[in-house]
């Protein structure tokens, strides 16, 4: 069975590493009990990296690396898209002509093989793994109904995203399939947590928040509601690990509260996972998430999670586990209300019931469930 995946980006995101994740399931893991091939299609460079890191298989579609010099924020990214796209339309379909891969699994501009599908026949069946919440658009909505009947297979990284999906009648509804991101890699994250922190931040226990700083992750609600509570907390410190386009808003917003000494802004780190393994609990005062990979990363290393009830992986959360630390999304009291009352209760049975729904996210269960809609 020969499986391509197609996920070109411009910065590196959560999508990056479930595809990482996904293709290391099988490797580990391969329920399907036949041999697999396994390739990511790297269209303009942007795989290089990871390739090397994480000795992946690929297959490169052009011969230029233009991932280190195309725009990749603001408008300008738009404009990068348009290249990636107008650059692979010909290899793209003349690679899967070809080749003719069993299954193509497309992450991330998916717009362009959706389109080609009309070409290379029925010999590749597409999967569209739905990545994050979808903003349903009018050129969006008008490509997957238009193509709907040219996708094999639409999956869902949460099952409120796939009732979304159902209510807007854009797909027949028996191809939409709940398959969870691969997020927790025990055996990896069992080893990275173990690394050591700064000493500076070993004698004093600390909150921590991750992510890019961007308007997704609703940071400057956090550093605006932190600074009014602070010295009501017994852990009166916040790290936020994390770059992005907001950092410099961020910078004079912690300055503008004076709080240098109790936010810290850390930057991106490598390994965010001993961080978070040596907090004292894990705040995420996101917008959105669909399903929201660091929140489950902090439950697996044993932290309770303060959260936002945003859409759609932290309000299935909260409706699986049924009770937690969730806040309403912008609302100051309710944040403080259940900060405080972590800190007065640290209720164990919140944590063993959110580890259970953990499990869903590990490597063998997303293997085990893409295998079954594979066969």
């Amino acid at each position: 069975m020969l499986i391509y995946y197609w996920c070109p980006f411009l910065t590196k995101i959560a999508t990056i590493k479930s595809v990482i994740n996904s293709i290391s399931s099988f490797k580990k893991y391969n329920l399907l009990g036949r041999k697999i091939n396994l390739k990511i299609i790297n269209s303009y460079g942007e795989w290089n990296e990871e390739i090397k890191k994480n000795n992946l298989e690929s297959l490169n579609l052009t011969n230029f690396d233009l991932h280190q010099i195309l725009p990749k924020k603001g408008l300008l990214s738009r404009f990068s898209l348009l290249i990636i796209s107008v650059l692979n339309f010909f290899p793209l379909l003349f690679v899967v002509k070809k080749n003719k891969p069993d299954y193509l699994v497309i992450h991330l501009l998916t717009s362009l093989p959706i389109i080609l599908s009309s070409f290379w026949g029925t010999n590749t069946k597409i999967i569209l793994r739905i990545s994050g919440l979808p903003k349903l658009n009018f050129f969006r909505r008008f490509l997957w109904k238009f193509f709907s009947n040219k996708i094999f297979l639409i999956t869902t990284p949460t099952s409120l995203t796939k009732s979304f999906l159902i209510k807007n009648k854009i797909f027949n509804e028996n191809k939409i399939k709940v398959l969870r991101d691969p997020i927790i890699d025990c055996r990896k994250i069992n080893i990275l947590k173990q690394e050591q922190i700064e000493k500076d931040l070993k004698t004093e226990n600390y909150y921590i928040a991750v992510g890019r700083l961007t308007h997704q992750k609703n940071f400057d609600f956090l550093i605006k509601s932190f600074s009014k509570i602070h010295n009501h907390l017994k852990t009166k410190k916040l790290l936020i690990l994390g770059d992005g386009e907001e950092k410099k808003i961020l910078q004079k917003l912690i300055k503008i509260n004076n709080m240098e000494n109790n936010i810290l802004l850390m930057g991106y780190k490598k390994n965010a996972y001993k961080y978070i393994y040596n907090s004292e609990a894990l705040i995420s005062t996101s917008n959105y998430e669909d399903p929201g990979f660091v929140i489950y990363e902090g439950i697996y290393l044993n932290k309770a999670i303060i959260s936002s009830d945003c859409d759609n992986g932290p309000k299935e959360l909260k409706e699986t586990i049924k009770n937690g630390y969730f806040f309403q999304k912008n609302n100051y009291e309710d944040f403080k209300k259940n900060i405080l009352e972590y800190e007065k209760e640290k209720n164990l049975i919140i944590k063993i019931n959110s580890k259970k729904f953990c499990k869903n996210f590990t490597l063998f269960r997303h293997n085990l469930v893409f295998s079954k809609l594979l066969n």
